[in-house]
């Protein structure tokens, strides 16, 4: 796994040392200007042997860089060359005033120039080398340094080999600067420059307060410098072992329920061998047949949390979940191997933050033993159909289900009269998939649970009669058991009601009482009623427009992952509109939309970062249209056509090109469909493409001068050219179709 090496320190002004011992060498040295070349691969000199030895005496963190570790497998002169002079340099701040040590990082050999100086700052100032150095003889504060190193290789296949992109990652970073230095923007004075050595190219960073008794740096704020600047430089290679995490999460969530189902029904069966585990299960099971309330583990007595944790921990010793617990602590550390040295202690199971949820399969595990039972908590929430287009509702997907004897079991149970199992034999005969599928009993034994105050069972009833798939729609009854649930205070039911009373179908719209049930569902953080009440004071079509309660609302659902609101979110800022304009929040929002697949972000995350200089990345533009691609949206597949068939961005390949405009058109986008034919007709790419451009513009033109008459006459604008007009920036990304 590539690796970004990173040192920062600061200086006091009363504290600025002078290393006598080294200016010897500092005048004398076979720099890297200076090595013969026929002696680079030659044994390192004794001179360079004791000078080494000074340097790791007096600098022991030097051996964590790249250049030390170069020397110890090739103990040449070139390797300790790079080495003494990559260590000098580190520590250059500590051997002169800070003023010369900004001359030096500015104007050294190699140190890439931007004008008459290598020293750069925030984007839109210009850099005066003589006021920073004055500026900083005359500071009375502490200064902060920091070099970022990578190797060649690294910095050739991510593109970190110039000083402009390290620059753009610098500005960027800007922010983050200020929060971990605890400086205010305002106040933030940093300068770097680039230097673009042979082996380890590398920046300079300084920075201050123009306040001096501004600023600190914790180990924790250097932790989280270091981490910001890997995932910015190194963001495709983290996003891969970060998605290896994420599989490696979930599959052993759905091992640790398959093997705790194994244990319950051996135990059931009376055949399990292992009395500890058994024994703490069955423990377990009483506590929680006796405790009121929910049944999730946040809310358990600490003395139950205890059990609980102990289960989990024997659980892990199971030869398949320890298996799949490696593996995932595997990808987070070459995660965290990017950007720190040192790595975290292993942790057992039951204290991975990571891996609460499978407490809570302890949990619901537990309560199928055969022992008197209350309510579990209900996990099973609906989805808010996408944002644009309007899709039809689905409900997110249950566990893998029991083996046969356990519906059986099930079944039984249900038939005893036990509440929670009436209601999982229902969730049997509503899967459309499996051979138990009888939506007509499925509504017998949760019309039994809900007459038992099963809350869960009411809300599951109510949805069922108000979507009239499995049994046919009737409101009354709908609307009978969801204000039963909501009087439990469900919040699913609050928003499943709310929802339907703010769109009034089939019903008689009551805004006044949707804004008051999807505002008590959002107080419970529900992101769906948080989404759709958002968006209500978005439109300000049903609701009267409140757009900070919106943005407040969006916040909420975004923040819980819900993509549509993070795709709405993102789209606010980006038009700038409703709220101030911030591309990068925009773009952050729409690539979290993104990456749950959803192809309307995908697309607009796209053209962000096609388009936008503030954050132009033309892999995350491809990456994002081919998401949008895969998911069927055939403006992305335009779009990557274009980008291949340019090759402004990426080499050309008008095999690729052609493949995606062919998929374009094939699925109705008519400009791809357009552009084959021009290429066709003109025997030419590059003259279609003079065509389109042409066209684009005209209609540019076109559009502007129509917008400008219907301000001033609204329907003296043919019907035929605003349909020409919307499908334009439908296809430039400013309308979803």
């Amino acid at each position: 796994m590539a690796r970004l090496i990173t040192k920062f320190k600061y200086l006091k002004p009363d504290e600025r040392n002078h290393f006598g011992g080294y200016a010897e060498y500092i005048a004398t040295r076979e720099g890297v200007e200076k090595i013969d070349e026929s002696k680079r691969n030659a044994p390192a000199t004794n001179k360079q042997k004791q000078l080494i030895k000074k340097i790791l005496s007096d600098f022991p963190d030097s051996k964590s860089s790249l250049e030390y570790e170069d020397y110890r497998k090739d103990k040449t002169v070139g390797a300790a060359s790079e080495f003494i002079t990559r260590m000098l340099e580190e520590n250059a701040d500590e051997m002169m005033h800070t003023t010369t040590y900004a001359d030096y990082i500015a104007t050294r050999p190699r140190a890439e120039r931007f004008g008459s100086h290598g020293l750069f700052t925030d984007d839109g100032v210009a850099v005066d080398l003589k006021k920073v150095s004055d500026e900083l003889n005359a500071h009375t504060g502490n200064v902060w340094t920091a070099i970022v190193s990578l190797r060649r290789e690294d910095a050739e296949r991510l593109g970190y080999d110039n000083g402009s992109r390290w620059r753009d990652m610098l500005r960027s970073q800007a922010q983050t600067l200020s929060k971990n230095l605890r400086i205010p923007m305002s106040n933030l004075r940093w300068f770097a420059a680039f230097h673009n050595e042979s082996h380890h190219p590398h920046i300079h960073l300084i920075a201050y307060s123009t306040n001096p008794n501004e600023g600190y740096l914790s180990e924790k704020g250097v932790m989280a410098l270091r981490s910001s600047f890997a995932k910015d430089i190194f963001a495709q290679d983290l996003l891969c072992e970060y998605k290896k995490q994420t599989e490696h999460r979930d599959a052993l969530k759905v091992q640790s329920r398959e093997v705790l189902a194994e244990l319950i029904a051996k135990i059931n069966g009376g055949t399990y061998d292992n009395p500890q585990v058994e024994n703490l299960l069955q423990a377990l099971a009483k506590r929680l047949a006796v405790t009121n309330g929910k049944k999730q583990y946040g809310y358990l007595r600490k003395d139950i949390k205890e059990i609980i944790n102990s289960i989990v921990d024997e659980l892990g010793k199971d030869e398949r979940i320890a298996a799949l617990y490696d593996l995932w602590y595997e990808s987070r550390e070459n995660a965290l191997k990017v950007y720190s040295e040192s790595q975290p202690e292993r942790i057992p199971l039951s204290q991975n933050k990571e891996f609460k949820s499978v407490k809570n399969i302890v949990i619901a595990e537990a309560m199928k033993l055969g022992l008197p039972t209350d309510e579990v908590e209900e996990t099973d929430e609906p989805t808010e159909p996408d944002c644009e287009p309007t899709t039809e509702e689905t409900e997110s997907p249950d566990p893998p289900p029991p083996p046969m004897d356990e519906y059986e079991r099930t079944v039984a149970d249900a038939d005893k009269g036990n509440k929670w199992s009436q209601y999982r034999a229902a969730k049997f005969m509503l899967d459309r998939d499996g051979e138990h599928y009888d939506p007509k009993k499925a509504v017998e034994y949760l019309t039994k649970s809900a007459k038992q105050g099963y809350t869960v069972a009411k809300y599951m009833l109510g949805k069922l009669y108000l979507k009239g798939e499995d049994v046919p729609k009737q409101m009354l009854h709908a609307l009978h058991w969801l204000e039963s649930a909501v009087k439990d205070d469900n919040q699913y039911a609050e928003y499943l009601l709310g929802k339907t009373l703010l769109r009034g179908e089939d019903i008689e719209r009551d805004t006044e009482r949707a804004e008051s049930l999807l505002h008590r569902s959002a107080e419970q953080e529900n992101k769906y009623a948080a989404y759709t009440l958002g968006k209500a004071y978005l439109d300000g079509d049903i609701l009267a427009q409140n757009i900070d309660e919106a943005v407040c609302l969006l916040n909420l659902s975004a923040s819980k992952g819900f993509a549509p609101a993070q795709f709405i979110l993102g789209r606010l800022l980006y038009k700038g509109e409703a709220i101030p304009k911030d591309i990068k929040k925009a773009a952050e929002w729409i690539d979290r939309a993104a990456a749950q697949k959803n192809p309307y972000a995908a697309y607009l995350a796209g053209k962000i970062y096609l388009t936008e200089d503030e954050v132009k990345d033309i892999q995350k533009a491809i990456r994002s249209f081919l998401i949008a691609a895969e998911n069927g949206n055939d403006y992305a597949e335009y779009q990557l056509g274009k980008i291949y068939l340019y090759g402004k961005d990426v080499p050309r390949d008008t095999d690729k090109a052609m493949y995606y405009l062919h998929l374009a058109a094939e699925h109705g986008n008519q400009y791809a469909a357009q552009l084959i034919h021009s290429i066709k007709v003109n025997g030419n790419w590059m003259a279609a493409l003079a065509s389109l451009r042409l066209l684009g513009h005209m209609a540019r033109i076109i559009q502007n001068r129509l917008e400008d008459e219907r301000r001033g006459r609204e329907n003296s604008i043919d019907r035929k050219l605003l349909r020409k007009i919307e499908d334009k920036k439908q296809a430039q990304g400013l309308r979803q179709g």
